[in-house]
């Protein structure tokens, strides 16, 4: 076999794959977009709001941490629907491939195979589960962007590149405000290896940061938004919603343990790359970014993303002396990208309904048959699509609103886990709020004290039910 000498027009085409698989997937398991874009439609119609009234709560103070995230999202979904998403993540997915191609390239020494091959692998393993609609897509996209301009700044410190880092601050508070720190721990590894090899430049990163973090200010809730994770923080909330739970590989843990899985077999790969291939060359930087996102994918599943950005695009300075040999056969490059867009196009096209809610069909029944004033008992997952329908839910998804610490008014998450888990006093609860309708999980203890009262139901599905109080 000749040595392969790449067209990089062909190798393109690996691209195609992880665009193709973002057309046949739906976006089913994300309950967060229904607030989010209620929130937007709210903002658009009444400006920065500080109290919350998507629920039937008053006065509990809010800072919507992702506003901008929220408006677009709403914007888009009223004009394209369904599609529109499709498109977003296509459009998301692109850029993903172009940065982290970018950065392969530069630390590979243009080893255009393996640029091509390590962005097309992670964005694969980020759709497995973490491509959908949610802020958390434009937040990838930043921390790429600042490992890219300081692997720049690393090597050429008089790159230009660096100016554009409180930019990226900017878009990042207003986009996604809960996870802007996460900009700063990725350029910290970068600053660690130019503290250690007394590289006085490091000096001009450390003021940008400072630069960055008051640009951080900027945004409609000010240093609310930059201390919102502080502000907010509740350790009840980690016991219950899925996504904040530790690394667990007990099977009964369901999506914890899968996603658990998948990180310990991704994380096991990468340790023996570094400890069997012996001609790369580990970097501090790159050696403190696999140990820094490894420690956040260990304390939160929701944070493997980040192990994934942090850890795999690096592998290209460590493998660029490798080989990579393929068959260089003769490709119609331009009719075989044609032929794979319209693919795409059409597959994506024949997938219509990729936004769904696990509370869809009984929320519409509401909404065709009650009006929106009527009181309704969600529980933690169920709350965001009856919120985007127009009613008011006791309880959604949003954990941090219906803490104490952050409402600065009532402590509701305790007492919604509490009447859902731990069989408490539920018909003084019912009385309480003078609640009308209550959309029940059938495995909670709520269902079974309502069941043994005969208490009316109005709608049936298989994970739920929908009682009727009369307060006539």
């Amino acid at each position: 076999m000749k040595k392969f000498v790449p067209n990089k027009y062909i190798v393109y085409l690996y691209f195609i794959v992880p665009l193709l698989i973002n057309a046949v997937l739906n976006y089913s398991s994300n309950e967060d977009i229904w607030y989010v874009m209620r929130y937007g439609k709210v903002i658009l119609e009444n400006g920065f709001i500080h109290s919350d009234v998507l629920s039937i709560h008053s006065g509990l103070h809010i800072v919507i941490q992702q506003s901008f995230s929220n408006v677009l999202f709403y914007v888009i979904y009223k004009y394209l629907g369904d599609f529109g998403f499709f498109l977003l993540c296509e459009l998301m997915i692109g850029l993903y491939l172009f940065i982290i191609y970018k950065i392969c390239m530069f630390l590979s020494k243009k080893n255009i195979l393996l640029s091509v091959l390590i962005p097309t692998i992670t964005c694969i393993l980020l759709e497995s589960s973490f491509i959908t609609p949610r802020p958390q897509i434009f937040t990838f996209f930043n921390v790429l962007l600042i490992m890219y301009i300081m692997e720049r700044f690393y090597k050429n410190n008089k790159t230009k590149l660096i100016y554009f880092l409180p930019l990226i601050s900017l878009f990042q508070i207003n986009f996604h405000g809960a996870l802007w720190y996460f900009i700063f721990l990725f350029i910290l590894p970068f600053v660690a290896q130019m503290i250690i090899e007394k590289n006085k430049n490091v000096l001009k990163i450390l003021m940008i940061m400072i630069v960055m973090f008051l640009v951080g200010f900027i945004n409609p809730y000010t240093y609310e938004n930059v201390f919102f994770p502080f502000n907010t923080y509740d350790s009840i909330i980690n016991k219950y919603v899925a996504e904040l739970f530790p690394i667990n590989l007990n099977p009964s843990m369901n999506s914890v343990f899968v996603h658990s899985l998948f990180f310990f077999i991704l994380f096991l790969i990468i340790i023996l790359i570094y400890i069997f291939y012996k001609k790369g060359k580990l970097e501090l930087r790159h050696l403190l970014l696999f140990l820094g996102t490894s420690v956040l994918a260990f304390i939160n599943i929701r944070s493997i993303p980040f192990f994934m950005l942090g850890s795999i695009p690096p592998l290209s300075s460590y493998l660029k002396s490798m080989k990579l040999n393929l068959k260089n056969e003769y490709v119609d490059t331009k009719k075989t990208w044609i032929i794979l867009l319209v693919l795409i196009f059409i597959v994506a096209l024949i997938n219509p309904n990729r936004l769904e809610s696990g509370v869809k069909k009984g929320g519409d029944f509401l909404s065709k048959y009650y009006s929106k004033d009527i009181v309704v008992y969600t529980n933690f997952d169920y709350g965001s699509y009856i919120e985007y329908l127009g009613f008011h839910s006791y309880f959604d998804t949003r954990a941090e609103v219906f803490t104490k610490k952050a409402n600065r008014k009532k402590e509701i998450f305790r007492e919604a886990m509490s009447i859902e888990y731990l069989c408490t006093d539920y018909k003084e609860f019912i009385e309480r709020y003078k609640f009308t309708h209550l959309i029940v999980y059938k495995k909670s203890c709520l269902y079974k004290n309502l069941k043994q009262d005969k208490t009316k139901v109005i709608f049936n599905e298989k994970e739920y039910a929908i009682f009727e109080i009369d307060r006539k």
